[in-house]
């Protein structure tokens, strides 16, 4: 919910939306006068009702104030000047990625833990590269959960191989000591 303040040559409108910037393009579209945006805040409908009683004396119709400079002193103070950025569905997408990322990271840290106790962090990602048969700046990036790193297709199914066989591992121990049979023997 904000507040928001327009203004058409000496005249401020005080009004409150739920979607300001929607209801900033209507009115813009529907006055036959040129409508300057003043700025926006967070408020309900108490806070409009509050702004419209202090500026009653100025009210010329409606929510539509002849603007004081008091006014004008007021808006700069409390208003934030400029329409939130409306987050395209290219950014809403990658902040997906990057979150699910950063929660895959943690998995993968708590599972490298859980898999090499002892090791030391530095270790463990060597161990994680080795694991997963990829270089080391690859395996660091995906533990520390690098912002810039983005994981392909590829390398998440890797990923899922290796929990699946974590999760193995901790419902039938033996497949474990096979597995370490096998790379003894070779």
């Amino acid at each position: 919910m904000s507040i928001y303040v327009l203004r058409s040559d000496n005249l401020v409108k005080i009004g409150f939306t739920d979607d300001l910037r929607a209801r900033v393009q209507a009115i813009v579209a529907a006055v036959p006068v040129p409508v300057e945006f003043v700025g926006h805040m967070p408020g309900g409908r108490e806070v409009e009702a509050h702004l419209h009683g202090v500026f009653a004396q100025s009210l010329f119709a409606r929510e539509w104030f002849v603007e004081t400079p008091a006014m004008r002193s007021l808006f700069e103070t409390i208003l934030i000047p400029n329409l939130p950025e409306v987050a395209t569905q290219k950014q809403r997408k990658r902040t997906a990625q990057t979150e699910a990322q950063a929660e895959l990271s943690t998995r993968v840290r708590d599972a490298a833990e859980q898999r090499w106790p002892r090791l030391s962090k530095a270790e463990r990602v060597e161990a994680l590269a080795a694991d997963l048969g990829w270089n080391r700046g690859r395996a660091k990036d995906l533990y520390y959960a690098d912002p810039r790193v983005s994981l392909r297709d590829f390398e998440r199914a890797e990923l899922d191989v290796w929990f699946a066989r974590r999760l193995e591992y901790a419902i039938a121990p033996e497949l474990r000591e096979e597995e370490g049979e096998k790379e003894q023997d070779q």
